[in-house]
């Protein structure tokens, strides 16, 4: 970025103009500051100045706000034209010259001198107060460190002292406390010794993972080394002792600090989109493809934008959604049925996943698996191919060996006379058995290429061998979890329809993808500063500490990594809370 700054004279100079080189441009009162403010109210770093496609973005760093064009904000896009009040100063986006990319003109507060006289003029001393220097202010040191510093700092050295000092009136160690434990904290009591091991010190990241030992990393540290995550401390995110207290930072500033430019922090090793705000700066959604290896095992995943072309599921399972959801119903067994969404896509006991779609649960009642219309019970088994050929030449034997007839109205073998020999001669038994076999042939070809499996399966014959032919059934997996790097709740959208999501009744293939792109999500929910939609920040669909990615401190005795579904389950009851508690 080649930024020019232009400070104007409070007194009415020439303005003085400079080139300013780098991905930022930081403001503060501290010397080290990219544009140094002379307000001794401003924090040393107050806020940062960044690119944004054609805009300037400002962002707050520091306590306080700033002022664009007369409105309180810690974080905006400046355009031209734009005014900032910093304090006393005012920072205005002006038109770049040619060999610049921005420009801005900074007017800093006049330095009139007024501010230290008013201010020495309510100097207040010991003297003018009537009180010596000397005794009485030491003594007054004292007591004070004996009340508030010796008195509560004996809870360090015994705790029999702590129990002491906490059932009297004297101060006890309370009174260093700056504020209430959070609720999911509050087993401990009065127990600071619990996370405070080390006297005077901030809590170190054992002491936290001592107790949440199934925390795990963010990204793959084995991966991506990224210098932020692994020196931060785990109380730079959760603050306790704060009022309203709240564990979780819910600001979405704290995820797209460094989501906002991946490539910077992570020196170009993630390929990921940025991503800012839901609504204004979001990628397309994701989805976990399964592929097979031309029907044979292992399958893999591969993830996809739902924008990408030629979007397909690879499933090898042949299923017409809109054949299946006609509004006239569809042919069953028993007569025209019109079926449901929800009768085969139901939630598990949790809310947050399908159950899974089997064969014998949801298909067997239209789908009969017979091959005999003189045995309208008997059925062969799903899913095994191999034994189905075994099956039908036994079958066929038994019928044809135990004189059953095999065509109508003509009986396999002459009738014999009552107390003869019934033993079938050992040529007519060979005949009957090569019946048997071509009669189960003809009717394993009819299942396997036009009826029962090609029906819903995609069957490939295989060269004719020794032992006769052979069918190979593509093998069916369907996707468990579409989008494993978020989590969807299907409970709070239980009033929504399922194909106001999900465009089923138009599908013609299994082959389509079926999930919503993120246009979708936007009809209803909006970015973090949404004030019409339903203000959605990242983590309300995403969570910092991904199961996939290990734990933080694996040496920790005790710990353990959870599956991925009980990581979702704890955290979707975290943000129910979360949500009861913000009054949604």
């Amino acid at each position: 970025m080649r930024l020019l700054i232009r400070t104007l004279d409070p007194a009415g100079g020439e303005p003085q103009d400079r080139a300013h080189y780098g991905e930022m441009l930081t403001l503060g009162r501290a010397t080290d500051q990219g544009l140094q403010l002379p307000d001794r109210h401003l924090p040393l770093s107050f806020c940062e100045l960044t690119p944004d496609g054609g805009q300037l973005d400002l962002r707050v760093v520091g306590e306080g706000a700033a002022f664009v064009n007369g409105r309180r904000t810690r974080g905006s896009k400046l355009a031209i034209g734009d005014s900032v009040d910093l304090g006393a100063s005012r920072l205005t986006r002006i038109e770049a010259p040619a060999d610049f990319d921005f420009a801005i003109e900074f007017r800093p507060a006049p330095d009139s001198g007024e501010e230290g006289a008013f201010g020495a003029q309510f100097k207040q001393t010991l003297e003018l107060g009537g009180l010596a220097r000397r005794g009485p202010s030491w003594a007054f040191v004292g007591v004070i460190l004996a009340l508030f510093l010796i008195l509560p700092g004996t809870a360090l050295i015994s705790e029999d002292a702590a129990e002491f000092t906490r059932a009297t009136p004297l101060p006890d160690d309370s009174l260093w406390s700056s504020g209430p434990l959070h609720t999911s904290h509050r087993f401990m009591g009065n127990d600071c010794t619990a996370c405070h091991v080390d006297a005077f010190a901030m809590v170190r990241d054992q002491e936290c993972v001592a107790c949440h030992v199934s925390m795990t990393h963010h990204v793959d540290p084995a991966v991506h080394q990224v210098a932020e995550l692994e020196e931060t401390r785990c109380a730079s995110c959760h603050k306790e002792h704060n009022e309203p207290s709240v564990l979780v930072q819910g600001d979405q500033r704290e995820c797209a600090s460094c989501h906002g430019n991946l490539e910077a922090h992570t020196d170009g090793a993630l390929t990921l989109a940025n991503a800012t705000d839901f609504a204004e700066n979001h990628p397309e959604f994701k989805v976990s493809l399964l592929r097979d290896s031309e029907g044979l095992a292992p399958w893999t995943v591969e993830r996809v934008a739902l924008d990408a072309p030629a979007l397909t599921e690879t499933s090898n399972l042949l299923f017409p959604h809109d054949v299946h959801l006609a509004a006239e119903g569809i042919e069953g067994p028993r007569g025209d049925v019109t079926l449901q969404c929800a009768d085969c896509h139901r939630t598990d006991p949790s809310g947050a996943y399908m159950e899974p779609i089997s064969m014998e649960r949801h298909c067997a009642d239209c789908h009969l698996l017979t091959f005999d219309p003189g045995m309208p019970t008997r059925e062969l088994p799903h899913g095994e191919p191999a034994v189905l050929l075994p099956i039908l030449e036994e079958f066929y034997a038994k019928q044809t060996l135990v004189g059953a007839s095999l065509e109508a109205g003509r009986p396999a073998y002459d009738a014999r006379r009552p107390g003869g020999d019934t033993r079938m001669e050992a040529a007519l038994r060979q005949e009957a058995l090569v019946f048997a076999r071509q009669q189960a042939l003809a009717t394993a070809e009819d299942i396997f290429e036009r009826t029962t499996c090609a029906t819903c399966h995609d069957v490939e014959r295989l060269p004719d061998s020794a032992e006769g032919p052979a069918w190979h059934v593509r093998p069916v997996k369907l996707a468990k979890v579409w989008m494993p790097k978020s989590f969807f709740d299907h409970g709070p959208h239980e009033n929504e329809t399922c194909t106001s999501c999900h465009e089923a009744e138009q599908s013609e293939s299994a082959a389509d993808v079926l999930m919503p792109a993120i246009d979708s999500c936007r009809a209803c929910h909006g970015g973090g500063e949404e004030q019409v939609l339903l203000a959605s920040t990242c983590i309300d669909c995403h969570e910092f500490h991904l199961p996939q990615h290990g734990l933080m401190r694996p040496e920790v005795p005790g710990s353990v990594l959870k599956s991925a579904r009980t990581d979702f389950d704890r955290q979707r009851a975290a943000h129910r809370q979360a949500e009861r508690e913000r009054g949604r």
